[in-house]
Protein backbone atom coordinates (compact mmCIF):
# COMPACT_ATOMS: atom_id res chain seq x y z
CA UNK A 1 0.00 0.00 0.00
CA UNK A 2 1.41 3.13 -0.96
CA UNK A 3 4.11 2.15 -3.07
CA UNK A 4 4.39 2.04 -6.88
CA UNK A 5 7.16 0.92 -9.83
CA UNK A 6 9.54 3.74 -10.78
CA UNK A 7 12.50 4.05 -13.59
CA UNK A 8 14.34 6.15 -10.99
CA UNK A 9 17.66 4.62 -10.10
CA UNK A 10 18.09 2.83 -6.79
CA UNK A 11 20.73 2.68 -4.50
CA UNK A 12 21.38 0.38 -1.56
CA UNK A 13 23.48 2.30 1.37
CA UNK A 14 24.22 0.68 4.65
CA UNK A 15 24.70 2.80 7.75
CA UNK A 16 27.27 1.64 10.33
CA UNK A 17 27.08 1.46 13.97
CA UNK A 18 30.32 2.16 16.22
CA UNK A 19 30.43 -1.68 16.42
CA UNK A 20 30.45 -2.59 13.17
CA UNK A 21 26.97 -3.48 13.00
CA UNK A 22 24.79 -2.23 9.50
CA UNK A 23 21.18 -1.10 8.77
CA UNK A 24 19.74 -0.73 5.65
CA UNK A 25 19.38 2.45 4.15
CA UNK A 26 17.32 2.21 0.89
CA UNK A 27 17.45 5.72 -1.37
CA UNK A 28 15.54 6.51 -4.20
CA UNK A 29 16.72 9.79 -6.07
CA UNK A 30 17.08 11.15 -2.78
CA UNK A 31 14.43 10.11 -0.81
CA UNK A 32 14.54 7.23 1.54
CA UNK A 33 11.98 4.58 0.76
CA UNK A 34 10.92 3.23 3.77
CA UNK A 35 10.27 3.90 7.40
CA UNK A 36 11.95 0.38 7.90
CA UNK A 37 15.44 0.92 5.62
CA UNK A 38 15.33 5.48 5.91
CA UNK A 39 18.01 7.12 7.48
CA UNK A 40 16.42 7.25 11.02
CA UNK A 41 16.02 3.32 10.89
CA UNK A 42 17.89 1.57 13.58
CA UNK A 43 17.41 -1.99 12.46
CA UNK A 44 21.01 -3.20 12.77
CA UNK A 45 21.81 -6.53 12.49
CA UNK A 46 25.35 -8.49 12.55
CA UNK A 47 27.11 -9.07 9.59
CA UNK A 48 31.09 -10.07 9.18
CA UNK A 49 33.42 -8.16 8.01
CA UNK A 50 36.35 -8.94 6.37
CA UNK A 51 39.44 -9.33 8.62
CA UNK A 52 37.15 -8.21 10.94
CA UNK A 53 37.81 -4.08 9.63
CA UNK A 54 34.83 -1.74 8.78
CA UNK A 55 34.35 2.04 8.31
CA UNK A 56 34.81 4.03 11.82
CA UNK A 57 33.81 7.24 12.99
CA UNK A 58 36.77 8.81 14.46
CA UNK A 59 34.03 10.87 17.11
CA UNK A 60 33.10 6.94 18.06
CA UNK A 61 36.43 6.92 19.96
CA UNK A 62 39.63 4.86 19.42
CA UNK A 63 40.31 3.30 15.94
CA UNK A 64 38.31 5.42 14.06
CA UNK A 65 39.62 5.57 10.27
CA UNK A 66 37.56 8.49 9.16
CA UNK A 67 34.69 6.36 8.14
CA UNK A 68 36.84 4.37 5.64
CA UNK A 69 39.67 7.44 4.45
CA UNK A 70 36.64 9.51 3.25
CA UNK A 71 34.89 6.29 1.36
CA UNK A 72 31.58 6.93 3.65
CA UNK A 73 29.85 9.97 5.17
CA UNK A 74 30.31 10.26 9.06
CA UNK A 75 26.49 10.74 10.59
CA UNK A 76 26.21 13.35 13.90
CA UNK A 77 24.84 10.72 16.03
CA UNK A 78 27.69 8.28 15.29
CA UNK A 79 28.85 6.03 12.72
CA UNK A 80 28.78 5.96 8.81
CA UNK A 81 26.85 6.24 5.91
CA UNK A 82 28.44 3.82 3.16
CA UNK A 83 27.04 3.26 -0.14
CA UNK A 84 27.53 -0.44 -1.33
CA UNK A 85 27.85 -2.37 -4.65
CA UNK A 86 27.31 -6.47 -4.41
CA UNK A 87 28.81 -9.38 -6.69
CA UNK A 88 27.91 -12.67 -6.77
CA UNK A 89 30.49 -15.89 -7.35
CA UNK A 90 30.49 -19.64 -6.49
CA UNK A 91 32.31 -21.29 -3.79
CA UNK A 92 33.51 -24.80 -4.84
CA UNK A 93 34.74 -25.06 -8.28
CA UNK A 94 34.96 -28.69 -7.82
CA UNK A 95 33.36 -31.46 -5.66
CA UNK A 96 34.22 -30.22 -2.02
CA UNK A 97 36.00 -33.07 -0.29
CA UNK A 98 33.89 -33.39 2.78
CA UNK A 99 30.34 -32.38 4.38
CA UNK A 100 32.02 -30.14 6.88
CA UNK A 101 33.30 -27.79 4.03
CA UNK A 102 29.83 -27.54 2.57
CA UNK A 103 28.38 -26.83 6.39
CA UNK A 104 31.38 -24.20 7.16
CA UNK A 105 31.07 -22.45 3.84
CA UNK A 106 27.83 -22.36 2.40
CA UNK A 107 24.70 -20.36 4.10
CA UNK A 108 21.89 -20.35 1.31
CA UNK A 109 19.34 -23.39 0.86
CA UNK A 110 18.34 -24.66 -2.17
CA UNK A 111 15.16 -25.84 -3.57
CA UNK A 112 14.78 -30.10 -4.29
CA UNK A 113 16.62 -30.71 -7.71
CA UNK A 114 14.06 -33.47 -7.96
CA UNK A 115 11.04 -30.67 -8.24
CA UNK A 116 12.76 -29.93 -11.77
CA UNK A 117 12.31 -32.00 -15.09
CA UNK A 118 14.37 -34.71 -15.44
CA UNK A 119 17.45 -34.21 -17.16
CA UNK A 120 18.19 -30.76 -15.84
CA UNK A 121 20.69 -31.42 -13.17
CA UNK A 122 23.83 -34.13 -13.95
CA UNK A 123 24.93 -35.69 -10.35
CA UNK A 124 28.87 -35.98 -9.05
CA UNK A 125 29.08 -38.05 -5.90
CA UNK A 126 32.18 -37.32 -3.42
CA UNK A 127 32.78 -37.96 0.33
CA UNK A 128 29.31 -37.51 1.66
CA UNK A 129 28.74 -35.03 -0.71
CA UNK A 130 26.04 -35.31 -3.73
CA UNK A 131 26.33 -32.13 -6.03
CA UNK A 132 23.79 -31.15 -8.62
CA UNK A 133 25.36 -29.66 -11.99
CA UNK A 134 24.06 -27.90 -14.66
CA UNK A 135 25.97 -28.64 -17.66
CA UNK A 136 28.00 -30.17 -15.77
CA UNK A 137 29.35 -27.30 -14.56
CA UNK A 138 30.17 -25.60 -11.16
CA UNK A 139 28.17 -22.51 -10.98
CA UNK A 140 26.37 -20.47 -8.07
CA UNK A 141 23.27 -22.25 -9.27
CA UNK A 142 25.03 -25.60 -8.80
CA UNK A 143 22.87 -27.54 -5.49
CA UNK A 144 25.12 -29.88 -2.92
CA UNK A 145 23.48 -32.34 -1.17
CA UNK A 146 24.61 -33.32 2.30
CA UNK A 147 23.13 -35.32 5.59
CA UNK A 148 23.99 -33.59 9.16
CA UNK A 149 24.70 -34.70 12.30
CA UNK A 150 21.36 -35.82 13.34
CA UNK A 151 20.30 -37.39 9.80
CA UNK A 152 18.45 -34.36 8.15
CA UNK A 153 19.20 -33.96 4.25
CA UNK A 154 20.37 -30.57 3.97
CA UNK A 155 20.47 -28.63 0.25
CA UNK A 156 22.45 -25.89 0.03
CA UNK A 157 23.06 -22.82 -3.12
CA UNK A 158 26.93 -23.36 -4.44
CA UNK A 159 26.60 -19.36 -4.06
CA UNK A 160 28.08 -16.38 -2.11
CA UNK A 161 27.44 -12.14 -2.76
CA UNK A 162 29.93 -10.12 -1.24
CA UNK A 163 28.97 -6.58 -0.27
CA UNK A 164 31.59 -3.99 -0.77
CA UNK A 165 31.87 -0.66 0.57
CA UNK A 166 31.71 1.76 -2.41
CA UNK A 167 35.37 3.46 -2.74
CA UNK A 168 37.40 0.88 -0.07
CA UNK A 169 38.15 -2.26 0.03
CA UNK A 170 35.75 -3.10 3.46
CA UNK A 171 33.68 -6.00 2.29
CA UNK A 172 31.74 -8.29 4.07
CA UNK A 173 29.43 -11.82 3.18
CA UNK A 174 26.31 -10.78 2.14
CA UNK A 175 23.45 -12.09 5.04
CA UNK A 176 20.53 -14.13 3.51
CA UNK A 177 16.99 -12.52 3.95
CA UNK A 178 13.55 -13.67 2.39
CA UNK A 179 11.79 -11.11 4.70
CA UNK A 180 10.15 -8.33 2.16
CA UNK A 181 10.40 -5.01 4.18
CA UNK A 182 7.25 -4.13 2.15
CA UNK A 183 3.74 -5.11 3.46
CA UNK A 184 2.45 -7.65 1.42
CA UNK A 185 0.81 -11.23 1.28
CA UNK A 186 3.70 -12.81 1.64
CA UNK A 187 5.35 -11.39 4.61
CA UNK A 188 3.17 -14.04 6.63
CA UNK A 189 4.40 -16.67 4.87
CA UNK A 190 8.06 -15.54 5.39
CA UNK A 191 7.72 -14.71 8.63
CA UNK A 192 6.64 -18.21 9.59
CA UNK A 193 9.37 -19.83 7.69
CA UNK A 194 11.83 -17.84 9.39
CA UNK A 195 10.96 -18.63 12.74
CA UNK A 196 10.48 -22.33 12.01
CA UNK A 197 13.62 -22.17 10.75
CA UNK A 198 15.11 -20.52 14.16
CA UNK A 199 13.19 -23.11 16.29
CA UNK A 200 15.08 -25.32 13.92
CA UNK A 201 18.46 -24.05 14.83
CA UNK A 202 17.83 -23.66 18.04
CA UNK A 203 16.60 -27.58 18.97
CA UNK A 204 19.63 -28.41 16.50
CA UNK A 205 22.15 -26.45 18.19
CA UNK A 206 24.99 -28.66 19.36
CA UNK A 207 24.38 -27.00 22.53
CA UNK A 208 21.07 -28.16 23.37
CA UNK A 209 20.99 -32.00 23.74
CA UNK A 210 23.66 -31.78 26.71
CA UNK A 211 22.11 -28.47 28.23
CA UNK A 212 18.95 -30.76 28.32
CA UNK A 213 20.60 -33.62 29.58
CA UNK A 214 21.77 -31.54 32.35
CA UNK A 215 18.86 -30.10 33.46
CA UNK A 216 17.14 -33.75 33.05
CA UNK A 217 19.79 -35.24 35.39
CA UNK A 218 19.82 -32.55 37.96
CA UNK A 219 16.08 -33.23 38.51
CA UNK A 220 15.65 -36.56 38.47
CA UNK A 221 19.33 -38.59 40.11
CA UNK A 222 22.05 -35.81 41.33
CA UNK A 223 22.78 -31.80 41.24
CA UNK A 224 26.43 -32.87 39.72
CA UNK A 225 26.59 -35.26 37.09
CA UNK A 226 29.89 -36.55 36.08
CA UNK A 227 30.70 -35.31 31.87
CA UNK A 228 30.33 -38.80 30.71
CA UNK A 229 26.81 -39.29 32.64
CA UNK A 230 25.80 -35.67 31.04
CA UNK A 231 27.63 -37.36 27.34
CA UNK A 232 25.59 -40.89 27.50
CA UNK A 233 22.38 -38.70 28.14
CA UNK A 234 22.79 -35.83 25.36
CA UNK A 235 24.20 -38.35 22.65
CA UNK A 236 20.63 -40.29 23.74
CA UNK A 237 18.61 -36.94 23.04
CA UNK A 238 20.24 -36.64 19.74
CA UNK A 239 20.29 -39.96 18.11
CA UNK A 240 16.75 -41.18 19.43
CA UNK A 241 18.14 -44.52 21.26
CA UNK A 242 19.12 -45.73 24.51
CA UNK A 243 19.68 -49.78 24.27
CA UNK A 244 16.32 -51.10 23.33
CA UNK A 245 14.07 -47.64 24.05
CA UNK A 246 13.43 -44.98 21.98
CA UNK A 247 12.56 -44.27 18.29
CA UNK A 248 15.86 -43.33 16.64
CA UNK A 249 14.59 -40.13 16.47
CA UNK A 250 16.41 -36.71 17.25
CA UNK A 251 14.77 -35.44 20.51
CA UNK A 252 13.14 -39.04 21.48
CA UNK A 253 12.30 -38.48 25.61
CA UNK A 254 11.62 -41.92 25.84
CA UNK A 255 15.38 -42.93 25.19
CA UNK A 256 16.10 -39.89 26.98
CA UNK A 257 14.81 -40.65 29.76
CA UNK A 258 15.74 -44.33 29.50
CA UNK A 259 19.40 -42.99 29.61
CA UNK A 260 18.77 -40.85 32.88
CA UNK A 261 17.25 -43.13 34.67
CA UNK A 262 19.08 -46.56 34.08
CA UNK A 263 22.52 -45.11 33.43
CA UNK A 264 24.79 -46.92 36.44
CA UNK A 265 24.99 -43.00 38.13
CA UNK A 266 21.36 -43.51 38.66
CA UNK A 267 21.50 -47.07 39.79
CA UNK A 268 24.41 -47.75 42.09
CA UNK A 269 23.92 -48.20 45.48
CA UNK A 270 27.82 -47.38 46.34
CA UNK A 271 26.68 -43.68 44.85
CA UNK A 272 23.94 -43.22 46.95
CA UNK A 273 26.41 -43.43 49.84
CA UNK A 274 28.79 -40.83 48.17
CA UNK A 275 28.15 -37.36 49.97
CA UNK A 276 29.02 -35.48 46.23
CA UNK A 277 26.37 -37.59 44.53
CA UNK A 278 22.15 -37.18 44.81
CA UNK A 279 20.38 -33.78 45.50
CA UNK A 280 18.15 -31.98 47.58
CA UNK A 281 14.68 -32.19 47.65
CA UNK A 282 12.50 -29.62 46.69
CA UNK A 283 10.24 -28.46 49.15
CA UNK A 284 6.94 -29.25 46.97
CA UNK A 285 7.87 -32.41 45.81
CA UNK A 286 8.05 -33.63 48.98
CA UNK A 287 4.90 -31.45 50.26
CA UNK A 288 2.94 -33.36 47.52
CA UNK A 289 4.80 -36.83 47.86
CA UNK A 290 4.20 -36.85 51.34
CA UNK A 291 0.33 -36.50 50.81
CA UNK A 292 0.30 -39.23 48.21
CA UNK A 293 2.38 -41.67 49.99
CA UNK A 294 0.02 -40.86 52.89
CA UNK A 295 -2.97 -41.55 50.72
CA UNK A 296 -4.56 -37.72 51.81
CA UNK A 297 -8.41 -37.44 50.79
CA UNK A 298 -10.71 -34.74 51.23
CA UNK A 299 -13.38 -34.37 54.09
CA UNK A 300 -17.00 -35.14 53.26
CA UNK A 301 -18.61 -31.85 51.07
CA UNK A 302 -15.37 -30.96 50.79
CA UNK A 303 -14.42 -30.60 46.52
CA UNK A 304 -11.04 -29.64 46.72
CA UNK A 305 -7.67 -29.12 48.24
CA UNK A 306 -7.23 -25.82 49.64
CA UNK A 307 -4.08 -24.55 50.87
CA UNK A 308 -2.69 -21.27 52.95
CA UNK A 309 -2.40 -17.88 50.14
CA UNK A 310 0.72 -18.08 52.32
CA UNK A 311 2.22 -21.25 51.52
CA UNK A 312 4.70 -20.26 49.24
CA UNK A 313 6.26 -18.06 51.70
CA UNK A 314 6.19 -20.91 53.84
CA UNK A 315 7.64 -23.38 51.79
CA UNK A 316 9.76 -21.14 49.29
CA UNK A 317 7.69 -22.43 46.40
CA UNK A 318 4.09 -23.55 45.06
CA UNK A 319 3.12 -25.13 41.52
CA UNK A 320 2.73 -22.23 38.62
CA UNK A 321 4.64 -19.57 40.71
CA UNK A 322 7.49 -19.21 40.06
CA UNK A 323 9.84 -16.44 40.55
CA UNK A 324 11.32 -15.64 37.24
CA UNK A 325 11.41 -17.14 33.87
CA UNK A 326 13.97 -19.42 35.44
CA UNK A 327 11.87 -21.27 37.53
CA UNK A 328 12.62 -21.15 41.64
CA UNK A 329 16.36 -21.61 41.45
CA UNK A 330 19.32 -21.67 39.06
CA UNK A 331 21.01 -24.74 38.16
CA UNK A 332 24.42 -23.86 38.97
CA UNK A 333 24.18 -22.34 42.51
CA UNK A 334 26.64 -23.13 44.70
CA UNK A 335 25.97 -22.98 48.23
CA UNK A 336 27.57 -21.46 50.87
CA UNK A 337 30.11 -24.05 53.45
CA UNK A 338 31.66 -27.11 52.91
CA UNK A 339 29.24 -27.88 49.83
CA UNK A 340 30.75 -24.61 48.19
CA UNK A 341 34.10 -24.93 49.17
CA UNK A 342 33.88 -28.23 47.37
CA UNK A 343 32.16 -26.22 44.17
CA UNK A 344 29.63 -28.33 44.40
CA UNK A 345 26.24 -27.43 42.63
CA UNK A 346 22.98 -27.83 44.87
CA UNK A 347 20.33 -25.94 43.12
CA UNK A 348 17.52 -26.43 45.62
CA UNK A 349 19.71 -24.79 48.24
CA UNK A 350 18.70 -21.66 46.90
CA UNK A 351 14.98 -22.10 48.62
CA UNK A 352 16.52 -23.55 51.93
CA UNK A 353 16.60 -21.16 54.79
CA UNK A 354 15.80 -21.25 58.38
CA UNK A 355 12.20 -19.59 58.18
CA UNK A 356 11.31 -22.19 54.98
CA UNK A 357 12.59 -25.06 56.60
CA UNK A 358 10.57 -24.35 59.55
CA UNK A 359 7.74 -23.40 57.93
CA UNK A 360 7.78 -26.86 55.95
CA UNK A 361 8.12 -29.32 58.85
CA UNK A 362 5.54 -27.17 60.78
CA UNK A 363 3.27 -27.47 58.08
CA UNK A 364 4.11 -31.00 57.97
CA UNK A 365 3.35 -31.82 61.28
CA UNK A 366 0.06 -30.24 61.54
CA UNK A 367 -1.07 -32.06 58.36
CA UNK A 368 -0.68 -35.32 60.60
CA UNK A 369 -1.29 -34.07 63.95
CA UNK A 370 -4.60 -32.07 62.46
CA UNK A 371 -5.48 -32.55 58.76
CA UNK A 372 -4.84 -29.43 56.59
CA UNK A 373 -5.95 -26.97 58.61
CA UNK A 374 -4.64 -23.93 59.97
CA UNK A 375 -3.98 -25.60 63.68
CA UNK A 376 -0.43 -24.94 64.88
CA UNK A 377 0.57 -23.14 61.45
CA UNK A 378 -0.51 -25.51 59.51
CA UNK A 379 -1.02 -25.47 55.77
CA UNK A 380 -5.07 -25.26 55.34
CA UNK A 381 -6.83 -21.69 55.53
CA UNK A 382 -8.89 -21.44 58.73
CA UNK A 383 -9.39 -23.65 61.64
CA UNK A 384 -13.07 -22.53 63.38
CA UNK A 385 -12.77 -25.04 66.58
CA UNK A 386 -10.18 -25.38 69.07
CA UNK A 387 -7.06 -27.65 67.65
CA UNK A 388 -6.81 -30.80 69.38
CA UNK A 389 -4.09 -33.60 68.05
CA UNK A 390 -6.34 -36.47 66.47
CA UNK A 391 -9.51 -34.31 65.89
CA UNK A 392 -9.34 -33.69 61.69
CA UNK A 393 -12.79 -31.27 62.44
CA UNK A 394 -10.85 -28.18 61.41
CA UNK A 395 -9.42 -29.62 58.35
CA UNK A 396 -9.90 -29.62 54.65
CA UNK A 397 -8.15 -33.26 54.10
CA UNK A 398 -6.85 -35.57 56.21
CA UNK A 399 -4.28 -38.48 55.84
CA UNK A 400 -6.03 -41.47 55.59
CA UNK A 401 -2.68 -43.81 55.29
CA UNK A 402 -3.58 -47.14 57.60
CA UNK A 403 -0.68 -50.05 58.02
CA UNK A 404 -0.98 -53.32 56.52
CA UNK A 405 -0.01 -54.42 59.98
CA UNK A 406 0.00 -53.49 63.48
CA UNK A 407 3.20 -54.94 64.12
CA UNK A 408 5.85 -51.60 64.38
CA UNK A 409 8.91 -53.23 62.20
CA UNK A 410 6.43 -53.73 59.69
CA UNK A 411 5.27 -50.33 59.74
CA UNK A 412 8.07 -48.58 60.08
CA UNK A 413 9.60 -50.32 56.93
CA UNK A 414 6.64 -49.10 55.32
CA UNK A 415 7.06 -45.75 56.14
CA UNK A 416 10.25 -46.02 55.18
CA UNK A 417 9.40 -47.17 51.63
CA UNK A 418 6.49 -45.10 51.26
CA UNK A 419 8.38 -42.09 52.55
CA UNK A 420 12.20 -42.35 52.33
CA UNK A 421 12.19 -44.51 49.33
CA UNK A 422 14.09 -47.55 51.37
CA UNK A 423 16.93 -45.30 52.44
CA UNK A 424 15.93 -44.94 56.26
CA UNK A 425 19.17 -46.39 57.72
CA UNK A 426 19.07 -48.60 60.42
CA UNK A 427 19.89 -46.66 62.95
CA UNK A 428 17.07 -44.07 62.38
CA UNK A 429 14.77 -46.54 61.95
CA UNK A 430 15.63 -48.03 65.33
CA UNK A 431 14.98 -44.95 66.83
CA UNK A 432 11.53 -44.72 65.58
CA UNK A 433 10.40 -48.36 66.61
CA UNK A 434 11.32 -47.87 69.50
CA UNK A 435 9.59 -44.44 69.79
CA UNK A 436 6.30 -46.24 68.12
CA UNK A 437 6.31 -49.35 70.37
CA UNK A 438 6.64 -46.93 73.72
CA UNK A 439 2.61 -45.58 73.10
CA UNK A 440 -0.03 -47.74 73.62
CA UNK A 441 -2.50 -45.57 71.52
CA UNK A 442 -1.57 -47.20 67.91
CA UNK A 443 -2.99 -43.58 66.20
CA UNK A 444 -0.63 -41.01 68.35
CA UNK A 445 1.61 -43.70 67.61
CA UNK A 446 1.73 -44.07 63.97
CA UNK A 447 1.28 -40.17 63.73
CA UNK A 448 4.20 -39.95 65.73
CA UNK A 449 6.42 -42.35 63.31
CA UNK A 450 5.47 -40.23 60.20
CA UNK A 451 6.76 -36.77 62.17
CA UNK A 452 9.88 -38.84 63.16
CA UNK A 453 10.35 -39.77 59.49
CA UNK A 454 9.89 -36.48 57.86
CA UNK A 455 12.45 -35.47 60.52
CA UNK A 456 14.96 -37.54 59.11
CA UNK A 457 17.68 -36.56 56.54
CA UNK A 458 16.83 -39.12 54.43
CA UNK A 459 12.89 -37.86 53.87
CA UNK A 460 15.04 -34.23 52.54
CA UNK A 461 17.40 -35.64 50.61
CA UNK A 462 17.86 -38.71 47.80
CA UNK A 463 21.06 -40.30 49.58
CA UNK A 464 21.42 -42.64 52.33
CA UNK A 465 23.41 -41.36 55.43
CA UNK A 466 26.29 -42.59 56.98
CA UNK A 467 26.14 -42.52 61.06
CA UNK A 468 29.25 -41.63 62.82
CA UNK A 469 28.12 -43.17 65.89
CA UNK A 470 29.13 -39.79 67.57
CA UNK A 471 26.25 -37.63 69.86
CA UNK A 472 26.27 -34.13 68.37
CA UNK A 473 28.39 -31.97 70.91
CA UNK A 474 26.17 -29.34 72.60
CA UNK A 475 28.04 -26.57 73.07
CA UNK A 476 28.97 -24.72 76.66
CA UNK A 477 28.21 -21.15 76.91
CA UNK A 478 31.36 -19.46 77.15
CA UNK A 479 32.54 -17.27 79.97
CA UNK A 480 31.84 -13.48 79.67
CA UNK A 481 35.32 -11.68 79.30
CA UNK A 482 33.93 -8.63 80.79
CA UNK A 483 35.81 -6.73 77.74
CA UNK A 484 32.95 -4.06 76.55
CA UNK A 485 31.70 -5.13 72.78
CA UNK A 486 29.12 -4.44 70.09
CA UNK A 487 27.07 -7.30 68.47
CA UNK A 488 24.44 -6.98 65.59
CA UNK A 489 21.44 -8.55 65.76
CA UNK A 490 19.17 -9.51 62.56
CA UNK A 491 15.85 -10.43 63.48
CA UNK A 492 13.53 -12.08 60.79
CA UNK A 493 10.26 -11.54 60.95
CA UNK A 494 7.14 -13.57 59.70
CA UNK A 495 4.98 -11.52 57.97
CA UNK A 496 4.54 -7.80 56.07
CA UNK A 497 6.15 -4.47 57.55
CA UNK A 498 5.47 -1.64 55.97
CA UNK A 499 8.87 0.16 56.39
CA UNK A 500 7.53 3.63 55.05
CA UNK A 501 5.47 3.94 58.14
CA UNK A 502 7.92 2.55 60.80
CA UNK A 503 10.76 5.81 59.73
CA UNK A 504 9.21 9.10 58.38
CA UNK A 505 10.57 12.16 57.42
CA UNK A 506 9.74 14.68 60.34
CA UNK A 507 11.31 18.26 60.12
CA UNK A 508 13.55 18.62 56.79
CA UNK A 509 14.59 22.53 55.60
CA UNK A 510 15.35 22.10 52.46
CA UNK A 511 12.11 20.84 51.32
CA UNK A 512 8.75 19.73 52.88
CA UNK A 513 9.34 16.06 52.90
CA UNK A 514 6.77 14.89 55.54
CA UNK A 515 4.18 16.67 52.81
CA UNK A 516 5.35 14.39 49.92
CA UNK A 517 4.90 11.83 52.17
CA UNK A 518 1.59 12.62 53.29
CA UNK A 519 0.68 12.59 49.42
CA UNK A 520 2.10 9.95 48.06
CA UNK A 521 0.83 7.88 50.90
CA UNK A 522 -3.04 9.21 51.39
CA UNK A 523 -5.24 7.59 53.57
CA UNK A 524 -2.64 5.37 55.15
CA UNK A 525 -0.11 7.81 55.74
CA UNK A 526 0.51 8.38 59.38
CA UNK A 527 -0.81 11.67 61.03
CA UNK A 528 -0.84 13.67 62.49
CA UNK A 529 2.87 14.79 61.88
CA UNK A 530 3.01 15.15 65.73
CA UNK A 531 2.12 11.83 66.52
CA UNK A 532 5.07 10.17 65.50
CA UNK A 533 8.27 9.76 67.96
CA UNK A 534 10.88 12.09 66.70
CA UNK A 535 14.25 11.05 66.29
CA UNK A 536 17.46 13.25 65.83
CA UNK A 537 19.07 12.82 62.55
CA UNK A 538 21.10 16.36 62.29
CA UNK A 539 24.80 15.03 62.71
CA UNK A 540 24.00 12.90 59.41
CA UNK A 541 23.69 13.54 55.72
CA UNK A 542 20.43 12.65 55.21
CA UNK A 543 18.36 15.75 54.19
CA UNK A 544 15.69 15.64 57.06
CA UNK A 545 17.01 17.50 60.36
CA UNK A 546 14.58 14.47 62.33
CA UNK A 547 12.50 11.57 61.10
CA UNK A 548 9.66 10.29 62.81
CA UNK A 549 8.98 6.84 64.26
CA UNK A 550 5.55 4.90 64.21
CA UNK A 551 3.89 6.14 67.53
CA UNK A 552 3.80 1.99 68.38
CA UNK A 553 7.32 2.13 68.37
CA UNK A 554 8.36 3.29 71.68
CA UNK A 555 10.74 0.69 72.70
CA UNK A 556 12.51 1.21 69.52
CA UNK A 557 12.47 5.07 69.39
CA UNK A 558 13.86 4.11 73.47
CA UNK A 559 16.85 2.11 72.42
CA UNK A 560 17.92 4.85 69.56
CA UNK A 561 18.04 7.43 71.86
CA UNK A 562 20.03 5.85 74.08
CA UNK A 563 22.25 4.70 71.22
CA UNK A 564 21.70 1.39 71.02
CA UNK A 565 19.98 1.14 67.85
CA UNK A 566 20.49 2.68 64.17
CA UNK A 567 18.56 2.74 61.41
CA UNK A 568 19.15 0.98 57.78
CA UNK A 569 17.24 2.06 54.97
CA UNK A 570 16.49 0.16 51.67
CA UNK A 571 18.17 -2.80 52.99
CA UNK A 572 17.45 -6.10 51.18
CA UNK A 573 17.19 -9.49 52.57
CA UNK A 574 20.46 -11.60 52.17
CA UNK A 575 20.67 -15.12 51.52
CA UNK A 576 24.70 -15.86 51.70
CA UNK A 577 27.36 -13.06 52.63
CA UNK A 578 28.30 -10.61 50.35
CA UNK A 579 31.25 -7.83 50.33
CA UNK A 580 31.02 -4.39 47.81
CA UNK A 581 32.59 -6.95 44.83
CA UNK A 582 29.47 -9.49 44.59
CA UNK A 583 26.72 -7.34 46.42
CA UNK A 584 24.65 -6.53 43.49
CA UNK A 585 24.49 -10.50 42.59
CA UNK A 586 24.45 -11.99 45.75
CA UNK A 587 21.75 -9.73 47.57
CA UNK A 588 17.79 -9.83 47.13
Amino acid sequence: KGFHWTDVECKVNVKVNPNGLVSLVYDVNGASLHPNANLESRNYFKVFWKDGMYPKNDADGDGGNSCGNGACSPLEEGGCLCGTSTSEGKVFSKIPPSSKEVFSQLYIGAYDPSAYDEGTYTIEEGDGVKAYLVNNEYTPDTVFEVVDDYGKVRLFKNSKELVTIDGSSFSFRNTPSFMSILNQEATVRDATHEVNALIDHLLYHPNTAPFIALRLIQRFVTSNPTPEYVKVVATAFRTGKYETFGSGEYGDLAATMSAVLLEPDALSEVLDADPFHGFIREPLLKTIAFMRSMEVELVPKKKALELAYPFKRRIGQMAHSFDSVFSFFLPEFVPTGKPGAASLRSPEAMLVDMPKITGLINGLYSTIKYGVSACNDGFGETSSKPCKEGDFSNAVAKLSYEPSSGDADTIVSELATLLTSGRLSAANKQVIKEAYSSMTDTAAALRLAQQLIISSPEFHTSNTVQMNGESRTIPTNPEPSGVPYKALIFVMLQGGADSFNMLIPHTCSSKDMYKEYSDMRGSIAISPKTSLLEIDSSDSDQVCESFGMHPKLSAAHQLYNDGDLVWFANAGVLYRPVDKSNYKKGAK
